[in-house]
């Protein structure tokens, strides 16, 4: 029987040293999250940020997208887009989630997908990739590292 063909999703390949934010003392949520739309929109000028963060606000008002891990995913489909776009924050002091606040926020991975039926595989794809990767002691090295290209060179394949 041959082996189980497994697809490959890389999340680097999401994201750049210009898309990660190392998260400074007293932000907010929503803050940090406006900071990431603003760091996807510099690098996608065509999307307009008061509409992405308009968008991603409108997700994060039905539920939190925080897990009891520590991992915050505020997301977004949209119809502007031809493909996935994300950007990291990493926070050295993890900041409690204003809607549960039993949950504290150590990372917070934001993306937009492609509104159009045949990404949504994909947009699955990407939350199982997240929830596989930031697992607590993986989000914890990332809170040690300073610099954000040493926390994209953390990223390991995931096969």
């Amino acid at each position: 029987m041959p082996a189980k063909k497994t697809n490959t999703l890389d999340l680097r390949a999401l994201l750049s040293p210009a898309q990660i934010y190392i998260v400074p003392p007293g932000q907010t949520k929503q803050a940090v999250i406006r900071r990431l739309v603003e760091l996807i929109c510099q690098a996608e000028p065509a999307l307009g940020p008061e509409e992405v963060l308009r968008e991603v606000l409108r997700r994060e008002e039905g539920i939190s997208t925080t897990l009891d891990t520590g991992l915050s995913i505020p997301h977004a489909r949209l119809e502007e887009i031809a493909d996935f776009k994300a950007a990291l924050a990493v926070f050295p002091t993890p900041l409690p989630d204003p809607v549960n606040p039993h949950h504290a926020i150590k990372v917070m991975f934001l993306f937009l997908s492609p509104s159009k039926p045949e990404f949504f595989q994909r947009h699955l794809q990407i939350l199982a990739a997240l929830a596989q990767t930031f697992k607590p002691e993986f989000m914890d090295e990332l809170a040690q590292l300073q610099m954000p290209q040493d926390i994209l060179a953390h990223f390991k394949p995931r096969p």
